[in-house]
């Protein structure tokens, strides 16, 4: 039986642009291609975003797809 590779990262919230998170990698480096989730998940980091806060989103991948699962305000001086 195989088992798919699931890979868990946080990524810095820059901007949400037509449905889709602007995401900051750790090298510096942008990531665009995540959706928005929807639902809950989607209007709390929306809602939160637009509160000028900065935010935290996991993203998991696996079998080349990829989602926004969580999210958290990101610490002071970050």
């Amino acid at each position: 039986m195989s088992v798919p590779i699931v890979h868990r990262n946080e990524y810095q919230l820059v901007n949400i642009d037509e449905g889709f998170l602007n995401l900051m990698c750790n090298d510096g480096s942008s990531k665009d291609d995540v959706k928005v989730p929807e639902g809950d998940l989607g209007r709390e980091i929306q809602n939160n975003f637009d509160e000028g806060k900065d935010l935290l989103v996991t993203i998991i991948s696996a079998l080349n797809e990829e989602q926004a699962i969580s999210w958290k305000e990101a610490p002071k001086g970050s």
